[in-house]
């Protein structure tokens, strides 16, 4: 790991030199007063806590006049793995499932994995099946596979339940779809043939309360619809302990979509339109910039000016975003450690580490926890209250810089209930 960063850094004369965190955030002022309309990206890693990402989106949307957001973690990969959090496998229930359907590493290379991994460990007597083993089904197209399954399963009559005959929106369409689609194609995809389907159908259908456990960096946007769908072709999302779960892959990456870190996103997840932007320009008493964008295109073209990367952990960064880097007139980071790039960047503010600051973060099951640190902050000024004190540099009305201060800002864009009309689509 490299050298922890605890004081800022700008870029003078081509070379990087300690400064005071006043003179980093003059200096970012300055090179970003009155920018044009989205010509600032704004990436975050899931490191951060629900806090920090609401006033990073806060800064971009309200200060820096920009939508472009995006988070490394589904970049190029869609962000549609927003599943309303009654349709999600809760962690407690999954004691009570009958059997486990892994589609995750054999090994525990991050925080969320750790936490499946537990619950596997008080379940020894619960069955599971694990894919991609000798024994077992061989998958590297998650989606073709689901959707094979979800094919068989409508051409042999074996849907049943409430969601295919009444309550799932969209079935009607959706099957007449799946149907006229290439069966002998999608098995082909996974070098499998019907009988493999046959008998993974069978023995699914001998399991009350199956529970699917997947890593959703192996899903695609269109995989996730199908596991989705699947669940509803089997009725097992109206039962307890039934259904499925994707484990998110850093920290807080549901936190990403919560707190709204995507151009077409607000904070409460909701869908960034004309009434949610003038909600938030009510609650925050100034204008919002809600510009649709899009992120990939503009960066396929070089056409953002200005970038400010949040990665407190030092998380690999795509490609086209480094070419970005190396075009932008400015850029700063916000990490923990000096990386090895260190020279793309026109300004570096240091990182608190995930332990050393207190606030919420949301699990893989869309339960938020309260954390409160008991490491000692490093830093003069944390991650909240730099956000803060950048957003004073620029002349804005006072940012909030506590975590409870910061909660009871973001919880007024949070709707309590469950919004029935917005679920159990068939995609």
């Amino acid at each position: 790991m490299n050298e922890r960063i605890t004081k800022p850094y700008i870029r003078i004369n081509g070379k990087l030199t300690e400064a005071s965190f006043e003179e980093a955030f003059q200096h970012i002022c300055q090179k970003l007063q009155k920018p044009e309309v989205n010509s600032t990206l704004v990436m975050s890693s899931g490191s951060y806590s629900n806090e920090t990402l609401y006033l990073l989106q806060r800064l971009a949307r309200t200060v820096l006049n920009t939508n472009a957001l995006d988070a490394f973690d589904y970049y190029r990969r869609g962000t549609d793995f927003f599943a309303d959090k009654n349709d999600i496998l809760p962690f407690a229930e999954m004691f009570s499932s009958d059997k486990f359907y892994c589609m995750f590493p054999d090994v525990e290379t991050s925080e969320t994995l750790k936490a499946v991994f537990e619950i596997l460990k008080h379940c020894p007597d619960t069955p599971r099946y694990w894919f991609n083993t000798p024994d077992t089904l061989n998958i590297t197209d998650y989606y073709a596979f689901f959707r094979s399954v979800n094919f068989y399963l409508i051409h042999h009559h074996l849907e049943k339940g409430i969601y295919v005959e009444a309550l799932g929106k969209n079935y009607g369409p959706y099957k007449q779809a799946l149907m006229a689609d290439d069966y002998e194609a999608l098995l082909r995809k996974n070098n499998l043939q019907d009988t493999d389907i046959k008998l993974f159908v069978e023995d699914l259908l001998t399991v009350p309360a199956p529970a699917f456990i997947v890593w959703e960096r192996w899903l695609t946007e269109k995989a996730y619809h199908e596991l989705e769908n699947l669940c509803m072709l089997l009725d097992v999302q109206s039962k307890p302990a039934a259904g499925f779960i994707t484990i998110k892959g850093e920290l807080n990456s549901q936190g990403l979509f919560d707190m709204g870190m995507f151009p077409h996103i607000a904070p409460g997840g909701h869908t960034m339109d004309d009434s949610m932007r003038q909600k938030m320009e009510a609650v925050l008493g100034t204008a919002v910039c809600a510009t649709p964008v899009d992120v990939a295109a503009t960066l396929d073209c070089g056409g953002f000016r200005n970038v400010l990367i949040w990665n407190a952990l030092n998380v690999e960064l795509p490609k086209d975003v480094v070419n970005q880097l190396d075009k932008a007139e400015f850029s700063v980071l916000h990490s923990a450690y000096m990386p090895d790039n260190a020279d793309l960047y026109s300004v570096i503010l240091p990182a608190n580490l995930p332990e050393e600051l207190s606030g919420t973060y949301t699990d893989t099951a869309k339960v938020p926890h309260q954390y409160v640190s008991e490491n000692d902050n490093m830093l003069e000024y944390n991650n909240l209250q730099q956000i803060a004190k950048l957003a004073e540099a620029f002349g804005c009305a006072p940012f909030p810089q506590t975590p409870d201060e910061v909660f009871l800002e973001y919880i007024s864009f949070m709707e309590a209930g469950c919004h029935s009309a917005e679920r159990h689509f068939f995609r």
